[in-house]
C-alpha cells in the first residue's frame, strides 16, 4: 500500500506541475517557463536533501541522473516535434502508453514479477493513460509512419528516464535528481534567457511558475521513494498516470469539457490504483 500511495502522488504531483506548466507558458515561452521553474525548484530539493541524505552525492547515482535528465530533454523535444506534426489525436495516446510501457517491461525483465491482481491493475492503468491522453475524436485512420516513430522515440526517451533515475537504489537517496536538475538547467537555459528580459514583453507569472517547479520536484522524490519500496513494473505505468490529474484540474479550474472517453480513463484510473493496493 505503500508504494501504491506514494506512487500515486507522484502522479498527481506531475499532473499538477503540467497544469501550472501550461497556465504559465500561455504568455511566456515555454522554454522559459521550464527553466525557471527548474531553478526556482532547487530550494525544495535542497530541503528534500536535508532531510533524507544520509551521505554526500555519489558520482554513480549521479551519472545516472545525469542521463536521467538528458532522456528527459530528449524525450521532451521529440513530443513538441511529433505534437507539431499532423495525426496528433492519435500521437498522445502512443507516446503516454509508451511512457507507461517502458517501465514496466523494464521492470518485469529485471525484477520479480507483481502478482496477479497487480499486474491487472498495470495493464487498466496503461489502458487509463492512452483513454485520457486522447484529445478529441480520431478522425484519421492511419498516421505517417514518421509521426509515428517520432512519437514512439519520445515516449521511449521519457519511459527511460524513469528507469534511469530510479536505477540507484535506495542508497542513493535523492541524488539521482540533483544530477537530472543540473542537466536540464544548463541545457535549457541559452535558449530560456535569449532576449530575456524584453521591454514590453508578457510578465513572467511567477506563481505557476513556482508551483510547477515544486510539484515537479516532490513528484521526482516521492517516485524515488516508491522505486525503492517496490517494483518498478508496478510503479512506472501508476506514475504514469499523471495525466488524469491534469484533466481533472483543467475541468475543476478552468471549467473545460471531458470527453466520454477520458470519463472512462479516469475510472479506469482508479481501478487500476485499488488492484494495485490489494
Amino acid at each position: 500500500m505503500g508504494t501504491t500511495l506514494l506512487a500515486a502522488v507522484a502522479a498527481l504531483g506531475w499532473g499538477a506541475a503540467d497544469y501550472c506548466g501550461a497556465r504559465a507558458s500561455r504568455n511566456v515561452p515555454a522554454a522559459r517557463v521550464v527553466f525557471l521553474s527548474q531553478v526556482l525548484s532547487l530550494p525544495v530539493i535542497a530541503v528534500w536533501l536535508a532531510a533524507t541524505a544520509e551521505h554526500g552525492p555519489e558520482p554513480t547515482a549521479l551519472a545516472w541522473g545525469f542521463g536521467a535528465g538528458a532522456l528527459g530533454l530528449l524525450g521532451l523535444v521529440l513530443l513538441y516535434r511529433t505534437l507539431a506534426a499532423e495525426g496528433i489525436v492519435l500521437v498522445a495516446p502512443v507516446t503516454a502508453v509508451t511512457v507507461a510501457v517502458v517501465p514496466l517491461v523494464v521492470g518485469l525483465a529485471v525484477q520479480t514479477a507483481p502478482g496477479p491482481l497487480a499486474l491487472c491493475g498495470v495493464c487498466c492503468a496503461v489502458l487509463s493513460v492512452a483513454l485520457v491522453s486522447r484529445a478529441g475524436r480520431i478522425r484519421q485512420a492511419t498516421v505517417a509512419t514518421r509521426t509515428l516513430l517520432l512519437a514512439l522515440a519520445a515516449g521511449g526517451a521519457l519511459g527511460l528516464q524513469l528507469v534511469f533515475i530510479s536505477h540507484p537504489g535506495p542508497d542513493a537517496g535523492l541524488w539521482p535528481l540533483v544530477g537530472a536538475r543540473a542537466v536540464s538547467i544548463l541545457c535549457v537555459a541559452p535558449g530560456a534567457l535569449r532576449g530575456w528580459p524584453k521591454a514590453g514583453g508578457a510578465p513572467v507569472p511567477w506563481l505557476p511558475v513556482v508551483l510547477a517547479g515544486a510539484l515537479d520536484s516532490a513528484a521526482f522524490a516521492f517516485c524515488l521513494f516508491a522505486t525503492d519500496q517496490g517494483l518498478l513494473s508496478v510503479v512506472g505505468p501508476i506514475v504514469s498516470l499523471y495525466p488524469a490529474a491534469t484533466v481533472v484540474l483543467a475541468l475543476v479550474l478552468d471549467g473545460e469539457r471531458v470527453t466520454v472517453h477520458q470519463a472512462l480513463g479516469l475510472f479506469l484510473g482508479a481501478g487500476a490504483l485499488l488492484l494495485v493496493a490489494v
